[in-house]
């Protein structure tokens, strides 16, 4: 007989589960096998380095191993299925780590390093669920570059899987280690600022290329590539020089979430947790250039309405890529004092917030939340850390709860996922996030799991 169950880890840093997060338990536990890691996950003394093993080790993931190692962590093995970027990046770890294992398949690793305290997944985004959901099952902590995953199914796997296995995890949006971005959630969810009527965030991504075609054809796979590990759980497709590997991939549907994914779940990171942003109501796509068949357009504009536990009024969110930004009429003090809307902008009843500066009704002049008064009475009460990384390993050795921890980063990804589903499906799409599905599109509904190639496996 099967056991069901839902997570029994509670974490109390917010006070409370999100409402979204909550959302997310309830469809995943139904009718759900009880999840159990096959070994405890470790904890660590204050002090003690941890055994750390790397999936992706080129690009962010050679970053994210360069930060850990800085820490004086135990870099104990290095996949990577590009064997030149392996070589590069075992180099640089060396002079203390000279024993890294090297492998190109994260199964392997994972099956043969069985005592790794945490894994660090930084590879394509169509991989994330897969390697980081194998890593948690047998008891490792995972740290998870953003976005955390390419699907919503994923995203409501990855917390049920981390729930069940009692892991910490950490989504890497690494301005969630700054004392900046931690004043400003302070100060959005003090409720100083009244009622919130807008947010509006752009970017100039994508920098690589989408709104294109798959190219015809085939080119010889490199002799140190290979090709199949990469594909991974995606569909199968030729190799082309250039135009996937590597970050070429991000705009293609079957691997990336492009310019959104890239950037939101950095963007969107701090109003969402400052406004107690929950579920998505409705997501659209109100404008965009030409739609391909397997590549985000070029640019977007995304209009997601998300319920809040700050107002009793949802609060809607614009978001602009491909360099293109909110009209200047949106808010002129702002394309006034800073010429233009780009970057984000809170329009609130009672001011206007860009970055960390802030203009009250009445005033044109902007001035940082240090150098305001209102602001300035706003208690404390989010710890400051010692960056990302830093928090991810603390919390393995006993400290507090990472900030990007999987309550917040599962819910923030899910809505910036939905956002992605909205730049491939025209017109407003409604949302129903305890049954996981849309309400008005069998299009969108395909979009909300990926297609796994056969002989691969997500969970």
């Amino acid at each position: 007989m099967r056991s069901y169950s839902c997570s029994r880890r509670n974490f109390v840093r917010d006070g409370s589960l999100t409402v979204a997060a909550s959302l997310v338990t309830a469809q995943s536990c139904v009718n759900a096998e009880v999840i159990a890691p096959e070994r405890a996950p470790a904890r660590r003394q204050p002090g003690e380095h941890l055994r750390m093993g790397f999936i992706g080790s080129g690009g962010r993931g050679g970053a994210n191993m360069m930060e850990f190692y800085k820490l004086g962590e135990e870099i104990a093995a290095l996949c990577d299925v590009d064997q030149e970027r392996l070589d590069q990046s075992h180099k640089k770890i060396a002079e203390r780590c000279p024993d890294a294992r090297r492998y190109t398949d994260y199964r392997e690793m994972l099956a043969k390093e069985g005592d790794l305290d945490a894994v660090v997944v930084s590879t394509p985004d169509h991989m994330h669920a897969a390697a980081a959901i194998a890593a948690m099952r047998r008891g490792c902590h995972v740290y998870v570059e953003k976005p955390l995953v390419r699907t919503i199914w994923e995203a409501r796997e990855f917390k049920r899987y981390a729930d069940g296995c009692g892991v910490i995890t950490q989504m890497g949006n690494g301005g969630n280690g700054s004392p900046n971005q931690r004043r400003r959630i302070e100060i959005l969810r003090s409720g100083v600022l009244g009622r919130v009527k807008e947010v509006h965030v752009s970017t100039n991504r994508p920098i690589w290329p989408q709104g294109i075609d798959r190219p015809r054809g085939s080119d010889p796979v490199p002799d140190k590539l290979s090709w199949d590990l990469w594909l991974g759980v995606a569909p199968e497709r030729p190799f082309k020089k250039g135009v996937y590997h590597p970050f070429k991939w991000r705009g293609w549907f079957d691997f990336g979430t492009g310019a959104m994914g890239d950037i939101a779940c950095h963007a969107m990171s701090d109003f969402f947790r400052g406004f107690k942003l929950r579920e998505v109501l409705t997501a659209e796509c109100v404008k965009s250039t030409p739609r391909f068949k397997e590549s985000y357009p070029l640019a977007t504009t995304v209009k997601l309405v998300v319920r809040s536990d700050m107002q009793t009024e949802p609060i809607t969110v614009y978001w602009y890529d491909g360099d293109t930004k909110p009209d200047r009429s949106m808010c002129p003090k702002v394309a006034a004092v800073f010429g233009g809307m780009g970057g984000q902008t809170i329009i609130t009843e009672r001011a206007v917030v860009r970055g960390d500066a802030i203009s009250w009704n009445g005033e044109e002049k902007f001035k940082g939340f240090a150098k305001d008064e209102e602001c300035n009475k706003i208690a404390q009460s989010l710890p400051r850390v010692q960056g990302h990384h830093w928090e991810f390993a603390e919390a393995i050795r006993g400290g507090d709860e990472p900030l990007s921890h999987h309550n917040h980063s599962v819910p923030l990804t899910e809505a910036v996922l939905l956002g992605c589903i909205a730049q491939q499906v025209p017109g407003e799409l409604i949302w129903n996030a305890r049954e996981m599905r849309f309400e008005n599109s069998d299009s969108a509904n395909e979009l909300l799991r990926p297609n796994i190639r056969k002989g691969w496996s997500i969970t």
